[in-house]
């Protein structure tokens, strides 16, 4: 054989390999997980539960009492953090960085009081027979939250 075909299969030989591997890691890369929209949350839980049109109605109205007090807390948070690390800049500027991390760590705390009555009050808008449901629902909302 001669040279020049050597090179022509050696060439053509590379170029299939590499539509190989570009085609591997096109097609065989995971996706990301998508989130669900949260009325598909909602959505999902008033399935799972079984809740009845007044269950469902108080239900609605408690998660939208818990989403808005979540904005809030996590409102007072950015207000925290936010000349936490403006210190940076401003090194004149003198703050007690404890008393804003302390501060911090209790909205946090408040955050996860909140949630825990948020749904200590959905378990008990619960009927005896929907409560069996009730630890289906802790473990893909603890998965979701954590």
């Amino acid at each position: 054989m001669d040279r020049v075909k050597i090179y022509k299969y050696g060439t053509w030989s590379l170029v299939a390999l590499n539509i190989t591997v570009l085609a591997f890691f096109l097609f065989a890369r995971p996706r990301p997980r998508p989130h669900p929209p949260q009325g598909s949350i909602r959505a999902e839980v008033i399935d799972l539960l079984d809740l009845d049109r007044q269950q469902t109605a108080q239900f609605n109205a408690m998660a939208d009492d818990h989403k808005n007090q979540m904005k809030d807390i996590n409102g007072q948070q950015k207000e925290l953090l936010a000349p936490y690390f403006e210190s940076l800049v401003d090194a004149n500027e003198s703050m007690d960085k404890d008393s804003l991390l302390e501060a911090y760590q209790q909205s946090e705390r408040e955050k996860i009081e909140v949630t825990y009555q948020h749904f200590k009050d959905i378990k008990g808008l619960l009927t005896p027979d929907q409560l069996t449901d009730f630890k289906e629902f802790m473990e893909k909302v603890t998965e979701i939250l954590l």
